[in-house]
């Protein structure tokens, strides 16, 4: 779909790009289904794991709204006099047990401005926080909880086992 998409804007319909275009397609897929069954397999399932495509259309909106803020706050930090940053790194432990709501997890928390997920390592998250600010939905869990509960209707505590590492000694 994504081929016929691009053959579509790209205006070449000649046998070289249309090759071209048949040959990474097939690479893509060769590539992608064993690591979708390894990733399959490596998860374990459950009713109650299941994505709710209806939590979605919050999270989505949601989500940009917090964009929306930490920009802001970035903005001003940088655009401040005394540029007060305050870098940081978050460890945390979270309950998310699905391999694909860590990933949004990451992701999300990487998409707002003044933090980035540095490493995902089985229920362990590292986060990289420009000020204190930043991190304050991942610390009181709302981020975590959010993306909890596109999976289950009441996650519990999602996030536990906070430090703040604020400098490199404690590293």
């Amino acid at each position: 779909m994504l081929m016929i998409f691009w053959l579509l804007l790209s205006g070449h319909y000649d046998w070289m790009h249309i090759s071209f275009g048949v040959f990474s397609v097939a690479v893509i897929i060769s590539i992608h289904y064993p690591l979708r069954r390894r990733l399959l397999a490596m998860e374990q399932h459950s009713n109650d794991q299941l994505f709710r495509i209806r939590r979605l259309i919050y999270y989505i909106p949601w989500l940009l709204w917090q964009i929306i803020i930490a920009s802001m706050q970035v903005a001003f930090v940088v655009l401040h006099p005394k540029c007060p940053i305050d870098p940081a790194l978050v460890r945390f432990k979270t309950g998310l047990v699905n391999t694909s709501a860590k990933v949004i997890l990451g992701n999300s928390i990487t998409l707002t401005p003044g933090t980035i997920t540095l490493e995902i390592e089985q229920e362990k998250f590292l986060v990289h926080s420009l000020m204190d600010i930043s991190c304050s939905g991942i610390i009181d869990g709302t981020l975590p909880g959010e993306v909890a509960k596109l999976y289950a209707r009441r996650p519990g505590q999602v996030v536990r086992d906070v430090e703040v590492i604020k400098n490199e000694a404690d590293i």
